[in-house]
């Protein structure tokens, strides 16, 4: 399906509902933002759905008050519902059992589950923004300095400040663009790298200091046990810069990072050149791009996690 169809249904269309996928990063709540804004600044009735509340650090964001888990499935004559950078129907931060009507997935997942009445997977996007400003072209939205402080989050987070390999041209164009709105794009940085709790820094010296290396020291191994957690009565909500210390580790290929949590662990995957962790995850039927995803595996203790998942990644290294 091409953008230009799913810009006429949302033309046709008054009550629009947006969701993203569970645990959600800064891709996919700052693309929501910038379509929800835009769609509103259209006159829809357009409104999030999420069972979960915004991260602290992302609470910058414009409208980031919209997104709570105060409303988590659709509300009465929602005539779509869009749901943006989520892989499969599993993960989608809402409750869908009861909606009938259309239901759009928007994506660039390669693993992609194509779950939604009308897909569009587009894999060469760095980011999900990437796809919601053209999008937003396409409806003939004027790109605000509010949705442009939504998107530039969202390229800035899913390409690692532009250092990873799936930034490309097109991304740098698109963050021009975004940046020539008159946004402060260095606050948004400090926002999300420089605005760490003290708790949070502790937490990631305890796992640092009890990280170690394994196959030819190939593979780091990284852990956040329950106990680390209450011991600094800490909730983490993101700890995708705990695992990129992984990769800073001469001669590591992949890190991963196992979290203790009630129902099992969840485990998140990094490579730096030519692994890819994607495969690994869809073992555990997770999934995310080549060089970063996620899996959880339901009730394991961390170390039977462990012993599952190490020799998948020997045989990605074929070591």
């Amino acid at each position: 399906m091409h953008l230009n169809e799913i810009a006429k249904l949302i033309e046709q269309s008054t009550t629009i509902g947006i969701t993203f996928h569970t645990s959600p990063d800064g891709d996919s709540l700052g693309s929501a933002l910038a379509l929800l804004i835009a769609l509103k600044n259209k006159n829809k009735m357009a409104y999030i759905i999420s069972q979960e509340k915004i991260p602290e650090n992302f609470s910058y964001l414009p409208f980031s008050s919209e997104i709570s888990s105060n409303l988590q499935e659709p509300i009465e004559n929602t005539e779509l519902v869009i749901v943006l950078d989520c892989g499969n129907r599993e993960r989608i931060n809402a409750k869908l059992n009861n909606y009938k009507n259309t239901l759009i997935n928007i994506d660039h997942h390669l693993s992609n589950d194509m779950y939604g009445d009308f897909n569009y997977v587009d894999t060469i996007a760095a980011a999900v923004a990437e796809i919601v400003y053209e999008l937003i072209a396409i409806l003939n939205m004027e790109i605000t300095k509010d949705i442009a402080t939504c998107l530039y989050t969202s390229l800035l987070t899913d390409t690692g400040s532009f250092k990873y390999s799936n930034t490309t041209s097109r991304t740098h164009n698109i963050a021009a663009k975004l940046i020539d709105t008159s946004i402060d794009f260095t606050s948004i940085h400090r926002n999300i790298y420089e605005n760490k709790s003290f708790k949070f820094l502790k937490l990631q010296g305890m796992v640092l200091e009890n990280m170690y290396l394994l196959l030819d020291n190939k593979i780091c191994i990284m852990e956040i046990h329950e106990k680390m957690l209450k011991d600094i009565n800490y909730v983490l909500e993101d700890s995708s810069e705990i695992i990129s210390y992984g990769l800073k580790v001469k001669g590591v290929e992949i890190a991963v990072l196992f979290k203790e949590v009630p129902n099992g662990v969840k485990i998140s995957f990094r490579s730096k050149d030519t692994a890819d962790v994607r495969k690994i995850a869809e073992n555990f039927s997770g999934g995310g791009h080549s060089k970063a995803s996620g899996a959880f595996i339901p009730n394991v203790t961390l170390e039977e996690a462990k012993n599952t998942v190490i020799p998948k990644l020997k045989d990605e290294l074929k070591l």
